[in-house]
């Protein structure tokens, strides 16, 4: 009996310390849907399969070391008790498209570059892997098909594996924010691919307010500081713009102060446009989140990752990125730039 109940309070216990849901323990991957008569096609290079658009991926090893490279030297380099967090999302081709489609596309496995890329990087670095968690939700509404970002609802999922890895309690998604929706999004794909009739079918924006503050001061591209929300009610705006409802879509430079939490917890995200949907979920978890999008920030500051750590105090420094950036040269030099 005392070895039944010691088996008992380690499964209560694990149940506990997993940050996503519970049952995602007991959760399998959910089925590929039956592709029969189902249309595929490329139009403008993105594939479209039924009233949904995809962007193939191309894993390129030396983009892919540099990346590994530079988060290993944020970590280096950073002061002693400075946690460093990488962060990768796969995107929505090797997530939520059924196999039978995507093995005959011409798409490297974005899993199989994750490990090789986590496996590069310093072991100082705590990185977080989202594929498995996202695949076993692939069945919900992860990323839109109009539009090469994920959701808000793929975005918790990011955060909640963030949790885990730091060791933090994730926020309570009912609880800690207020849900709100924007209708008739369309996205990247549907301008890349000239509007194709396909993906007429709009997609729809939801956002989670956090209840403690919905204030965030931006400093834009040309250095004007502006207050903002970090949930903005974008009703009314063009329908190509409803992502920017996140944190004032990709300023150089963001803080959100959250004055119910008085532990003097601080953080830096450094990100690309991913990055959006995930940092209002932080915002009940720390005092001071501060934003940094890597791609703009230059424009404001020269000054380098060592320079807005001492400046600002933070402890966690986490790193967000879709793998669509890991080949890119150009954003992965624009991140080491940064880095310094």
């Amino acid at each position: 009996m005392r070895r039944l109940s010691a088996v008992v309070l380690c499964i209560v216990m694990v149940l506990q310390a997993v940050s996503c849901d519970a049952q995602d323990i007991f959760r399998t991957e959910p089925t590929d849907p039956d592709m029969t008569g189902v249309p595929v096609k490329m139009v403008n290079d993105f594939l479209v399969v039924g009233n949904t658009a995809y962007e193939l991926y191309n894993f390129r090893e030396n983009v892919a070391d540099k990346y590994a490279s530079t988060i290993s030297k944020a970590a280096s380099s950073a002061p002693s008790g400075v946690r460093v967090f990488d962060i990768l999302v796969p995107t929505a081709i090797d997530v939520t498209l059924a196999k039978s489609v995507r093995n005959s596309q011409n798409t490297d496995d974005q899993k199989a570059a994750i490990d090789y890329i986590f496996s590069r990087i310093d072991p100082s670095v705590i990185t977080v892997d989202t594929y498995d968690t996202l695949r076993l939700h692939r069945d919900e509404y992860l990323y839109f098909r109009t539009d090469h970002h994920y959701t808000s609802r793929g975005a918790w999922y990011a955060y909640t594996m963030y949790c885990d890895a730091a060791g933090i309690k994730p926020a309570d998604l009912e609880k800690d924010f207020t849900q709100t929706m924007f209708q008739n999004y369309w996205g990247s794909f549907y301008i890349n691919t000239d509007h194709y009739q396909g993906l007429d079918t709009p997609d729809y924006v939801v956002a989670y307010i956090p209840n403690a503050t919905n204030s965030i001061k931006i400093t834009q591209n040309d250095g004007t500081k502006l207050d903002w929300s970090v949930v903005e009610d974008v009703n009314g705006w063009d329908k190509t713009s409803l992502y920017n409802c996140f944190i004032g879509g990709d300023q150089p430079f963001s803080v959100i102060t959250n004055d119910s939490v008085n532990d003097g917890s601080s953080c830096i995200v450094i990100k690309e446009s991913y990055g959006n949907p995930f940092v209002p979920y932080l915002v009940p978890n720390y005092h001071t989140v501060y934003v940094v999008d890597y791609r703009h920030y230059n424009k404001i500051s020269n000054k380098h990752l060592a320079d807005v750590i001492a400046e600002t105090g933070a402890t966690d420094v986490i790193f967000i990125n879709n793998m669509s950036m890991t080949r890119s040269d150009d954003l992965v030099g624009k991140l080491a730039k940064f880095v310094g």
